[in-house]
């Protein structure tokens, strides 16, 4: 799927170089070609601008982003919805535009923010999944963008796929995600009222131009509105979120325009994809292509309009960057988006067919991926069976039309297989999580992977014959995050028994089992490894699960197969390998090389200073004990720091009040009494 780079509006994406080894891997440069005068686009004419003081920045308008996680377009009034649940949002479509036909490039929160951030696709900046891969640095983003042209910005996030250090905190002068620390690693998101509550004070102390995201996370999986929308929807869990963050958005709205701060800017609320709810058999989002997922909100406000505009064009969340720039007054970029300004003038635009992708599949499950195309109503699905969808005609494709209208279907997938050969991703460099933030992506219902395949190198499983495989394992999981173990392993047995080449699946039975029956664990991390050798996470549990049992030689053993077999990129791996060593008897050098091989991949760890402790105390050295343990507790999570005033290993500290203070350190954190 990587191939030779195709040029885009006269510009290359940006440049990919091919997987290889963490020491081999440089990041990814942009092109650097003049801009054109032709492709300047300046702020709306209606708006008038001050004239700038000599050396100023240009005081071009302000900018709102609201993005709604997880957000399908049919849950809004304005989008046809007689549920009455979104009046905010409905109040707000009444003057601004809405596009009517608004696809998401990928069902997934992080590549489809960095779709909006920096226009180009997720086949182009090469970030195609959740946590996987984080940004080229040197793919522009919009904050950044606004930042150099002297606005201030800020950012108000509510999920830990959005966390700064995975790449979007690039150019926010504030980047607010309270909610979260490693040290509390169960504060995985918050709700809108919350965000919005942090949001308002920055907004009403502007006193020049700015640049404003907020991300609200409320409909997002698991569903559990706040009173009284809980006891309002009670049946209808998910639509009870949408109704509260809708009423939170209202007043956020209401208290901004009453004191004049949206007066001079332009205001920007979309969703970032929507949710399958179980309609063609999806129950959440990132497997499927259909309008469910795809099909997003996005209402676009120019200072100074008061009516409504409908634009029937179809567009993606990909033009977005594109006319952010035109209409606040920044210089274009080449990228795959196409500036929509012209649209809320009444003029036409043209663009190219709007493109889709999901690789959720194949990093997950091992099946095939997904790729589509909307050019006017029709929708192409690339799958192993192709798919044809007249949306005018069948809103919820229901109708396979790949026979019927075989010459469209092939030009359609001419057209895509065109751009999927030409395509050359950014080479992202990868995420780098540490088992605490494994487990706070695990509880949003996110997996972890890397790709495989569940049929052999070859054989691809259709997810369309995956439906009754793909429920098992939404069901499986929501179980296992609410620690209902033994409730979840029969669901994920019979998931594994339907698909059994499946290594996400095994890996999580392995999770369930590993409390109560540590062998049975072993079995299924050793499943997961063998269906797919690449994927670095069953590696790390089984490993972690030996050294607790007291078979340390037998996880050294483990530990050195994983480093040939798969890439380090968190330094975990090293990290587990260096207790392994240790507590096999290997020399301390040995020990040491594997600590510095992880802190070459990753800051160190907690575990890491935590071991460089017990080998300072078992050379005498308590000085440096103290201080490697102090380095652990900056950012450990309490349980470990209880651990210590337990461990015979750390006896000869317990004299010393400083280490008292590190282990009472736990308590503060957890709210106890000392």
């Amino acid at each position: 799927m990587r191939a030779r780079s195709a040029s885009v509006a006269g510009d290359s994406p940006p440049q990919a170089q091919g997987a290889g080894a963490a020491s081999r891997r440089r990041e990814a440069k942009l092109p650097r070609t003049p801009l054109s005068l032709g492709l300047l686009v300046a702020s709306l004419a209606a708006i008038p601008q001050p004239a700038p003081a000599p050396g100023a920045p240009a005081r071009v308008p302000s900018c709102l982003l609201v993005t709604l996680d997880t957000t399908r377009a049919d849950r809004l009034g304005c989008y046809g919805s007689a549920a009455g649940i979104t009046p905010a949002l409905d109040a707000f479509a009444r003057r601004a535009a809405l596009f009517e036909a608004c696809e998401a490039a990928v069902p997934q929160t992080v590549p489809s923010h960095v779709t909006l951030f920096s226009g180009w696709d997720p086949s182009r900046h090469g970030v195609r999944k959740n946590l996987e891969t984080q940004l080229p640095r040197d793919l522009p983003l919009l904050a950044e963008e606004f930042k150099a042209s002297g606005r201030a910005t800020a950012a108000f996030v509510s999920s830990f796929v959005l966390l700064p250090q995975f790449g979007l905190g690039r150019g926010f002068d504030t980047y607010d995600a309270a909610f979260y620390s490693r040290s509390r690693p169960e504060g995985v998101e918050r709700r809108a009222a919350e965000t919005l509550k942090a949001a308002l004070p920055w907004l009403l102390k502007r006193e020049g131009p700015w640049f404003c995201w907020v991300h609200l996370f409320d409909p997002h999986a698991p569903y559990d509105p706040p009173e009284p929308y809980a006891s309002k929807y009670r049946d209808r869990p998910y639509d009870g979120e949408v109704a509260s963050m809708d009423a939170a958005l209202g007043e956020f709205l209401g208290t901004l325009d009453q004191a004049g701060r949206l007066k001079d800017a332009l205001v920007i609320l979309c969703a970032d994809h929507g949710e399958g709810l179980g309609d063609h058999g999806e129950p959440g989002h990132g497997i499927f292509l259909y309008e469910a997922t795809t099909h997003v909100p996005l209402l676009m406000r120019v200072p100074g309009q008061t009516a409504a505009r409908r634009v029937s064009r179809e567009v993606g969340l990909v033009d977005v960057a594109a006319t952010v720039r035109a209409l606040a007054g920044l210089p274009a970029r080449p990228g795959d988006g196409t500036s929509l300004a012209p649209l809320l003038e009444g003029r036409p635009v043209e663009r190219p067919p709007v493109y889709m992708e999901s690789l959720d599949p194949l990093y997950d499950f091992g099946w095939a991926p997904l790729y589509a195309l909307r050019s006017g109503p029709r929708k192409f699905i690339l799958a192993p069976r192709k798919e044809l969808y007249r949306l005018d005609l069948d809103p919820g494709e229901t109708q396979n039309r790949i026979l019927q209208e075989a010459d469209t279907a092939r030009r359609l997938r001419e057209t895509l297989a065109s751009r999927l050969a030409a395509d050359r991703p950014a080479e992202a460099p990868k995420v780098k999580l540490d088992a605490e933030e494994l487990r706070s992506l695990q509880s949003l219902g996110y997996v972890a992977g890397t790709p495989g395949t569940s049929g052999g190198t070859s054989s691809y499983r259709d997810p369309k014959d995956a439906v009754g495989i793909l429920r098992d394992i939404t069901e499986g999981t929501r179980l296992f995050n609410l620690k209902r173990y033994d409730e979840a392993a029969p669901v994920l047995e019979e998931a594994l028994k339907q698909d059994p080449r499946n290594a996400t699946v095994a890996m999580l039975l392995g999770q369930c089992y590993e409390a109560k029956e540590p062998a049975k664990a072993l079995v299924y991390y050793k499943r997961a490894i063998q269906s797919r050798p690449a994927y670095p996470q069953p590696y790390l549990r089984a490993i972690s699960l030996l050294n607790d049992s007291g078979r340390a030689g037998e996880a050294y053993a483990l530990g050195r197969v994983a480093l040939r077999e798969t890439e380090d990129y968190s330094g975990m791996l090293q990290t587990l390998l260096a207790w392994s060593a240790h507590l096999s008897g290997r020399p301390d050098a040995e020990v040491l090389g594997y600590l510095e091989g992880a802190a070459r991949a990753a800051p160190p760890r907690p575990l890491a200073f935590k071991l460089k402790a017990l080998l300072a105390v078992r050379a005498g050295d308590k000085e440096r004990a103290l201080k490697e343990l102090e380095r652990m507790a900056a950012d450990a999570p309490p349980f470990l720091l209880r651990e210590l005033g337990e461990d015979p290993a750390f006896a000869p500290l317990r004299e010393d009040p400083r280490f008292w203070k590190i282990v009472l350190k736990a308590s503060q954190q957890a709210g106890e009494s000392p």
